[in-house]
């Protein structure tokens, strides 16, 4: 009898995992989406969102203050105009690659590439803006 009890619970945990799977692989892949700004800490962004020009606030921010332990620390994200969009973890590893290979001392300009959820983006790549 316990070897049947076990055999219908396990079916029926299997049944609800393909249920599962099934309702997952329905589900359409929100797209990448593509949004240019400027690469900021989160610590100093914060206080360049209180600003009427954010973006604009940005553009005078430092890559040597980015750089900076504690400002390392907060995460990155990106200013485009007058929206916020913090990076998940991958975005603050890409962000501190281009920190590292930038010439630029500030105004650092990007395009940032991923998924928005909210007020944060899942980062698949960061690059600068083609040259206009």
């Amino acid at each position: 009898m316990r070897n049947i009890l076990t055999v219908l619970a396990a079916a029926a945990i299997l049944g609800l995992c393909g249920q599962l799977v099934a309702a997952e692989a329905a589900a359409p892949a929100t797209p990448a989406q593509s949004v240019s700004g400027v690469l900021v800490d989160q610590a100093c962004a914060a206080g360049m969102m209180k600003t009427d020009a954010p973006e604009a606030a940005a553009k005078k921010h430092t890559k040597a203050c980015a750089i900076k332990e504690a400002c390392e620390q907060s995460g990155y994200a990106v200013i485009s105009g007058k929206k916020l969009l913090k990076f998940d973890a991958n975005g603050n590893k890409l962000a501190k690659a281009f920190l590292a290979k930038t010439d630029k001392a500030s105004d650092i300009e990007v395009v940032v590439k991923g998924v928005e959820k909210g007020d944060e983006i899942a980062v698949t790549s960061i690059d600068a803006p083609a040259a206009k």
